[in-house]
């Protein structure tokens, strides 16, 4: 039942603290397919009849277009596709539409996160509204909600028609990790509070404004790290703003020839103010290259070492944006150890 994944533990890296799964933890695999050749037909039946306990759970899901909204309320669950091109999770909503009937934003996204120690891989997420209408205001494809914490997204494409594509919003304690995944949407379209990685991404925005936005205002440490990606998009795409405090690492990276000369910067109000949001920390933009190519525009030049003094950019790894709290990159690997087995 897992060879059609196609997975393999060469594409994970190593970690000096590589967390093994017990030959006697519990294990919970449920299996999704549309044609009805699987133990649910959708992925939220599966999702219902997990326990309600913290067993870890794995959801194998089978090629297709799951027109589902996801509602994420239990820990330690991974859902695994057939491979980004294959197994599709879409929705058209835009959250102006959804807030007319009902509270708040729970439900307004495709995948909708109220859980911890969550897992994606190999699969999309698709928010179509604005594809459909051409209309692109805040469409979410993933929303983490405030006690959301340590998400992964691996090998995945995250999409969204509009604005705030990928919503992780735990801005008290939230950790999130990425790699080998595809970004596309409009304004702040990655917009993380907390800790975030990034890393073997592309991000592409279809908008002439900022693609990353950061949110790091309750603690100095929070940080948004993006290293050896890529980002592209329609010309006059810009880098980069916050609202709140926040800290931005871009760490040999590349940058299309579409890329606006302007600097990530903090948004404000001129006219109102009372609505600008603290400053204590100022501008915490730190880059890093491999060679001069990169630095496209003079504000781009690599300045680690001048303000960070002996951190290199090989030591801003995972960990390291974690404050030594997380180690996704060993979670991937017991994952997928868990996923060889049968």
């Amino acid at each position: 039942m897992l060879r059609w994944l196609g997975l393999s533990l060469l594409l994970l890296p190593l970690t000096a603290i590589a967390i093994m799964p017990s030959q006697d933890a519990p294990v919970i695999r449920l299996t999704v397919a549309l044609d009805g050749h699987a133990d649910f037909k959708s992925i939220q039946a599966a999702l219902n009849n997990l326990p309600n306990n913290s067993q870890q759970a794995l959801i194998f899901i089978g090629p297709g277009v799951y027109a589902e909204k996801l509602y994420l309320t239990r820990d330690n669950v991974a859902l695994i596709g057939h491979g980004r091109e294959h197994t599709i999770i879409q929705v058209a909503e835009l959250r102006s539409n959804w807030l007319k009937q009902h509270p708040d934003d729970w439900g307004s996204a495709v995948v909708n996160i109220r859980a911890s120690d969550i897992a994606l891989l190999r699969l999309t997420v698709k928010n179509s509204y604005g594809e459909l209408t051409g209309d692109h205001e805040h469409q979410f494809a993933i929303r983490g909600f405030e006690t959301a914490t340590r998400i992964i997204t691996d090998d995945c494409a995250v999409i969204a028609g509009g604005a705030d594509t990928l919503s992780l919003w735990n801005k008290t304690d939230g950790m999130y990790y990425h790699r080998n995944c595809y970004f596309e949407g409009h304004t702040d379209m990655v917009c993380p509070r907390g800790w975030a990685f990034f890393t073997h991404s592309t991000f592409v925005n279809k908008k002439a404004y900022a693609t990353l936005w950061h949110d790091g205002e309750l603690a100095k440490a929070q940080k948004l790290v993006v290293r050896d990606s890529t980002f592209d998009g329609v010309p006059g795409f810009m880098l980069g703003r916050r609202h709140y405090d926040g800290q931005f690492y871009l760490i040999n990276n590349r940058y299309s020839q579409n890329m606006a000369d302007k600097p990530i910067f903090r948004h404000t109000y001129p006219a109102e103010p009372t609505r600008d949001r603290a400053n204590r920390w100022g501008d915490r933009n730190y880059f890093s290259h491999q060679d001069h190519v990169n630095a496209i525009y003079p504000w781009l030049a690599t300045n680690l070492s001048q303000h960070l003094g002996a951190i290199s950019a090989e030591q801003i790894t995972a960990r390291w944006t974690f404050d030594q709290r997380w180690d996704p990159e060993a979670e991937l690997r017991r994952l997928y150890l868990l996923l060889e087995q049968k």
